[in-house]
């Protein structure tokens, strides 16, 4: 429910982004696991990676084996100079059919038979065809996720690592070298405490309780090139939902997009969620963290499509590409955009909404105070049935912080949560 509202975990905070006051707005954003698409960029970027790890990084050969010069390949070569289509057209495709036969047969020239060499060139330009329309078209991630599968374990890996296991113990100091090698490199945060407690606070400590049965609590999602750790995405996985409360990486593999690798393999992992843990429900939806527009680092997540951001002013998720795009393109000027259509009877929309932020805020259950003001009792109570003056002088400043925290969890989530307020904080103003 907190995800579902724009909240975002790190270690055991919860934390949200005021939108009237940053200077830098930050848009809740998600993609839909069960309807998410392969783009071309996607799929060279798989590609990529692959032939990375797989240590294929070397230019390609220009010569196919006589294998690749199938039935195939050799019937769509008899259609070639059909293909350029009547000498005088003037269309493109055929003025580039035109340019390509003569090159052959310009090459072919040379040959002791010059027919026999350009059937053989016109075969080995139809298979180059045939194998390219094959690899950008037919693959999806599924074939990816099969490709990379297929890697040997010693040298390319993938591991899903709980936080209380041994094995992300015994490598967690690998873990604050690359996240250390990324802060000072990617960020340029070079004074901020980056020191190994702070990491560990941050990072590895969590609030979420691991279930065996259904997969559920937090992961490091640790990606290993033989000893070398190529980065971490850590993931929480809820209910029917996964988040990626962050990521970083060893920013030598920057020309690898590995923030858009990581995520689509975050998306084949969780297509097939059920099928290792089919006592959970099918995962819904992958939680990304905030999107700045503008931010070139954050930009490959638009393209993990359907992607939708948050509104948030009515805490209402909306499809990036048919709306979000061009309101934010319209309010870049704006402290933020609202993604919502406005309200066709604004009076009365802003009655129903201060009423269903009444309710939310009633159902709150809150701690209620000791006679001494400092001392609490173990007492919950809900807001709708607390005394009068429950907090003495602060009463109205603790009623108006609770509608706050009701307004920014939901109600759903309302319903759920107890609070403890600090009443000497609240006699001091703050929350």
């Amino acid at each position: 429910e907190l995800m579902n509202h724009g909240w975002q975990r790190l270690g055991t905070a919860f934390s949200v982004c005021s939108m009237p006051a940053t200077c830098c707005p930050q848009y809740a954003s998600r993609t839909d696991v069960t309807r998410f698409q392969l783009t071309a960029s996607q799929r060279r970027t798989l590609r990529r990676v692959l032939r990375f790890v797989s240590g294929r990084c070397g230019p390609k050969p220009d010569k196919l084996s006589a294998a690749e010069l199938d039935a195939e390949a050799l019937a769509e070569a008899e259609l070639s100079l059909a293909a350029a289509g009547p000498p005088d057209s003037r269309k493109a495709r055929h003025l580039r059919w035109r340019r390509r036969l003569d090159r052959l047969r310009q090459r072919a020239a040379i040959a002791e038979s010059p027919d026999a060499e350009l059937s053989r060139l016109l075969a080995e330009s139809a298979a180059r065809r045939l194998r390219r329309r094959q690899r950008n078209s037919a693959h999806s991630l599924a074939d990816y996720a099969r490709a990379f599968a297929r890697l040997d374990p010693g040298r390319f890996q993938v591991r899903w690592l709980s936080p209380d296991s041994r094995e992300l113990r015994d490598s967690l100091h690998d873990e604050y070298a690359c996240y250390l090698t990324y802060q000072q490199s990617v960020h340029r945060d070079v004074d901020f405490d980056w020191s190994f407690r702070h990491f560990c606070d941050v990072m590895v400590s969590t609030c979420l309780a691991a279930e065996r049965a259904t997969g559920r609590g937090t992961y490091h999602v640790q990606y290993w090139l033989g000893d070398r750790l190529l980065g971490v995405d850590i993931v929480d996985v809820l209910a029917d939902s996964a988040s990626s409360m962050y990521f970083f990486y060893n920013p030598e593999l920057l020309r690898l997009s590995p923030g858009s690798f990581s995520a689509l393999h975050l998306l084949s992992r969780l297509s097939t969620w059920q099928l290792s843990f089919p006592q959970g429900p099918p995962m819904r939806y992958l939680y990304l963290g905030c999107y700045v527009p503008g931010n070139r680092k954050l930009a490959y997540k638009s393209g993990l499509r359907p992607f939708q951001l948050l509104c948030p002013e009515t805490r209402r998720w909306f499809d990036f590409d048919t709306v979000c795009r061009a309101l934010l393109l319209a309010n870049a000027g704006s402290k933020y955009a609202r993604f919502a259509p406005p309200a066709a009877d604004p009076a009365a929309a802003a009655a129903l909404e201060a009423s269903s932020a009444a309710a939310a805020r009633d159902a709150l259950k809150v701690r209620l105070p000791g006679p001494s003001g400092g001392l609490v009792q173990p007492k919950f109570v809900t807001v709708r049935d607390l005394p009068d003056g429950a907090f003495g002088r602060s009463t109205a400043a603790a009623l108006d912080l609770l509608g706050q925290l009701a307004e920014l969890v939901g109600p759903d989530a309302a319903r759920q949560l107890a609070v403890v307020l600090e009443v000497a904080l609240l006699l001091q103003g703050g929350g």
